[in-house]
């Protein structure tokens, strides 16, 4: 048997080289039709970048106030994973087609949504990247324009996605420095008005008994009571903050979250709500030792660091129920829910703390039962002015915060680079699928000619 060596194979292809260049030219003309029947895809693309949040000033007190997981603990609500849902969502997206024009050319808002790209580079930032085919324009605009007008739509379709994200977050998303300004100074012109009342009151009290002398037992009921009402103004304070945030979780989960999936399915399992029960049991003993105790007492801080892991476990679990109840959605909202469980849960903490204070407050009150009316009166009034003078200054100090936090206070996000008019098409990639052809078809050719074999006449 004749051995069959590289210098056969080399003969071969030479004297079959018609068949060759043949079948790769075929191949190359079929590609090249099916470039040219293939409708142009043009990418408008725009990049974000999202600012990392501190929480120093009013925003470190109120995880405190919160029992250290409100803010501390829990994710960002103006992180990208946020934005991504919103971006995906329905009514983003029924907004855009709308302000586009798209009806016009017969498209739906899921046309979109099915041609929107998300990018999540590990280094930070968003690339949202929308692509529109000329299909979507032809027969609608001359064909001499096709090309010039769907690069213009790809552009102004991506830049109006950010632009309805931009409505989106001054909607649901008032910066939060300026949301706490504006609630302080809500409750300074009410404190003003109430210390001026108090203060009117005490006069005239005094005008009417001048020989009245304040009981002893005032004393000490004032200074448990001013500990108290500044817990309560700080509580009040928390709460606006936590209740600012969950409103925007809610308007967001609303936008653009599976509608099979329930935040109040996970707040409400049962493992939860026995963790929720007892931070609420534990939030009531801590106001009842606080009546007769400091913050820096022994018992006082041993509760204190109960309740911080109480929260922990609760976030533990939290992240094990949502997985397993949105195992299937993706990883933004399984965020966001957590987000939204979380910042139930922190709420639910504070109103007991606030439940807890008041019924204290009518503890130290009952202590003065045994005095004369008038002299409870003047007691009464006494810790009036001096309460009201205490919550007045700790919300000037937290005012001034405010005014300072909201002047450093950024943008949610940064637009990095707005989307511009493409000047080429991003698909088909012409070249790359001619070469693709081009090498292929040589393959086929010379797989071919190797059937073929050595012309009869050759042999």
């Amino acid at each position: 048997m004749d051995e069959i060596n590289l210098l056969d194979y080399i003969e071969v292809l030479l004297l079959r080289k018609r068949t060759v260049i043949a079948v790769t030219v075929a191949v190359v003309l079929v590609a090249g039709i099916a470039l040219a029947l293939t409708p142009k895809t043009y990418e408008g693309e725009a990049t974000l970048l999202f600012p990392e949040r501190t929480t120093d000033g009013l925003s470190s007190q109120l995880a405190q106030l919160a029992g250290i997981p409100m803010l501390g603990g829990l994710p960002s609500l103006s992180g990208r994973s946020v934005y991504v849902t919103v971006l995906k969502s329905r009514t983003i997206s029924e907004n855009v087609c709308q302000r586009v024009g798209l009806d016009k050319y017969g498209l739906e808002y899921e046309d979109l949504q099915d041609n929107l790209i998300m990018e999540t580079p590990k280094e930070g930032g968003l690339i949202l990247t929308c692509q529109v085919p000329t299909s979507w324009l032809r027969g609608h605009v001359p064909t001499r324009e096709l090309r010039n007008r769907t690069a213009e739509l790809a552009a102004r379709v991506a830049n109006t996605y950010i632009s309805e994200l931009r409505i989106y977050d001054r909607l649901n998303a008032l910066f939060v420095s300026k949301k706490n300004r504006l609630f302080i100074e809500k409750q300074l012109q009410r404190t003003r008005a109430e210390l001026a009342d108090s203060e009117a009151a005490l006069q005239e009290f005094q005008e009417q008994h001048p020989t009245l002398v304040p009981p002893e037992k005032s004393s000490v009921y004032a200074d448990q009571a001013l500990g108290i009402v500044a817990r309560q103004t700080e509580a009040d304070v928390a709460l606006h903050e936590v209740g600012g945030q969950l409103a925007r979780a809610r308007a967001t989960w609303k936008a653009g979250a599976p509608r099979d999936i329930s935040p109040e399915a996970v707040t409400d399992s049962p493992a939860i709500g026995e963790l929720r029960a007892q931070l609420a049991r534990l939030e009531v003993k801590r106001a009842t030792l606080l009546e007769n105790f400091t913050e820096s007492h022994p018992d006082v801080v041993g509760l204190t660091q109960e309740i911080e892991k109480t929260y922990d476990r609760i976030r533990s679990e939290v992240a094990q129920v949502v997985a397993g109840k949105a195992g299937s959605t993706s990883p933004a909202h399984q965020e966001l829910l957590k987000q939204l469980v979380l910042l139930e849960v922190s709420r639910g903490g504070m109103e007991a703390r606030r439940s807890a204070l008041a019924t204290a407050m009518s503890n130290i009150e009952r202590r003065l039962s045994g005095l004369p009316a008038k002299e409870i009166e003047y007691a009464r009034l006494l810790r009036d002015v001096k309460a009201t003078e205490t919550v007045y200054t700790t919300l000037l100090a937290e005012h001034a915060k405010a005014r300072v936090a909201e002047g450093r206070e950024s943008e949610n996000f940064i637009v990095l680079d707005d989307a511009i008019v493409p000047e080429k098409p991003a698909k088909p990639r012409v070249l790359l699928t001619l070469a693709a052809a081009l090498v292929l078809g040589l393959m086929f050719g010379v797989l071919i000619a190797s059937v073929q074999g050595m012309p009869p006449g050759k042999r």
